[in-house]
């Protein structure tokens, strides 16, 4: 049944652009061979019968105004499930390339904007799954994941990624802003009535500085340092990813430093574009566009699946040189971040534009653009490992896209215990392969670091 697309679902659509396509791309590593067919069934029952998004595809209203719709489009599995093989010797590199390219194409926009490519040739079987921005978030991809798979026994994974999903319901961007707006007020109130104790006080001081700064910086956000890392993208994209590092020892360099896993891994990527830079004195303190999800994970998804997060700014401590004071400032930022409603203003802000023309939605997302460098996404991933019948997922990995003139994005997935990181970086900017090569060895060597401690 056709369906209005909701507000932020058509912004993402919107932001669609031939160098940069708003596609997020996952593999799933696989230890061995997938039957082609029996895959194809799995992803009709599991997707294609379950989420309308899979047998729909968007179109656009006949008048400058409004948001896209849905239309019915049933799926040909044949051309929207197929396999490749990679050239001996299908190393990391063969895969990493191939990657690049299907991050380089666009959607078919005549069906379903989904696919997926069984990558053989590889050890054992790399799933290729492309679905665009507008159809669902990082969580949401993290909901598929575990609905393709078999089902998983840990009982803290988050109901968002195993309960089936709950029915639609209309006026989604409404509802998330009221629910949102209620659950902020009465943290707010909580802080309000603790200001009567001199701790109350002072977080209730913080807490107004940080909305005033916060406000001030989504109305008139400013204009990133120059660096390298800045220009007019191109098509052409590459994709890497980091060795894993045990989520334990993230979290002992955090607890070392009074930081989170977040803090830990944005302080490693900093360190790591500050090697990329030249690693001198003069390397500029620059910005980060962070996604940040506003879905709860302890409920149901929707069967729309969608998007549910907003945009924050933090400052990325890229002019500190010492690994441990990186991760303090990482956290004190993201602490001034987490006192105000930066993620939720923005989200309101980019709905607001999907209603209107893409010119205006993207010039908006174009103003959070020009404030940072690079995207980062940090998503917690499964808890314990996938399988897919008797085939075990050894690993997984997802590139976040990047958007307007952005050309570098680092994604984080934690899987089973372990993180790495997935990078997707435009040629032309990042100085090709080589220095494509070039940031994710420094990654590297960040996240090695924190196995030493």
């Amino acid at each position: 049944m056709d369906r209005w697309a909701s507000g932020i679902d058509t912004a993402w659509l919107q932001l669609e652009q031939e160098t940069n396509r708003m596609v997020v791309h996952g593999v799933l590593f696989c230890d061995g061979p997938l039957d082609l067919d029996v895959l194809r069934t799995r992803v009709r029952e599991r997707w294609v019968d379950v989420y309308p998004g899979f047998r729909q595809r968007p179109t656009w209203p006949t008048g400058p105004l409004g948001p896209a719709r849905w239309v019915d489009a049933p799926p040909d599995l044949s051309v929207h499930v197929t396999t490749m093989a990679l050239s001996a010797p299908g190393d990391d590199r063969a895969l990493a390339r191939r990657v690049g390219e299907l991050m380089s194409s666009p959607l078919p926009t005549d069906r379903p904007w989904w696919r997926i490519e069984a990558i053989s040739g590889y050890d054992g079987t790399a799933v290729h799954v492309a679905i665009h921005h507008g159809l669902a978030d990082g969580v949401a991809l993290n909901h598929l994941f575990h609905a393709l798979a078999d089902p998983v026994s840990d009982p803290r994974t988050p109901a968002a990624y195993v309960e089936p999903p709950r029915e639609a319901r209309p006026v989604h961007d409404v509802r998330l802003f009221r629910r949102e707006v209620r659950d902020r007020a009465s943290s707010l109130w909580a802080t309000v009535k603790r200001s009567g104790t001199p701790e109350g006080l002072a977080e209730l001081g913080a807490t107004g500085r940080a909305v005033r700064h916060s406000a001030s910086l989504l109305a008139s956000p400013p204009r990133e340092k120059p660096s390298p890392l800045q220009g007019r993208p191109g098509v052409a994209k590459a994709a890497r990813w980091t060795s894993a590092v045990p989520l334990d020892d993230v979290r002992a360099a955090g607890k070392a430093s009074g930081g989170s896993v977040n803090d830990v891994l944005c302080g490693a990527i900093a360190g790591a574009l500050r090697a990329f830079l030249g690693g001198s004195s003069d390397v500029p303190r620059l910005r980060a566009v962070m996604p940040t999800n506003l879905r709860p994970l302890d409920r149901p998804i929707s069967a729309e699946l969608g998007n549910e997060f907003g945009l924050v700014l933090p400052p990325l401590p890229t002019d500190e040189p010492d690994r441990a004071r990186r991760v303090e400032r990482m956290h004190r930022s993201m602490a001034t971040i987490k006192r105000t409603n930066q993620a939720l203003a923005s989200f309101t802000g980019i709905a607001a534009a999907g209603l209107g023309t893409p010119a205006h939605t993207q010039q908006l997302v174009a103003r959070y653009a020009r404030a940072g460098s690079l995207i980062i996404s940090n998503v917690p991933g499964p808890l314990e490992e996938l399988s897919l019948g008797s085939v075990r997922v050894r690993d997984l990995m997802f590139w976040v896209p990047c958007s307007a003139r952005l050309g570098l994005g680092v994604s984080v997935l934690s899987y089973a215990g372990r993180v790495r990181l997935g990078v997707d970086a435009d040629l032309g900017l990042i100085g090709g392969e080589e220095g494509v090569d070039r940031f994710t060895a420094a990654l590297d060597a960040e996240l090695a670091a924190l196995r030493t401690r």
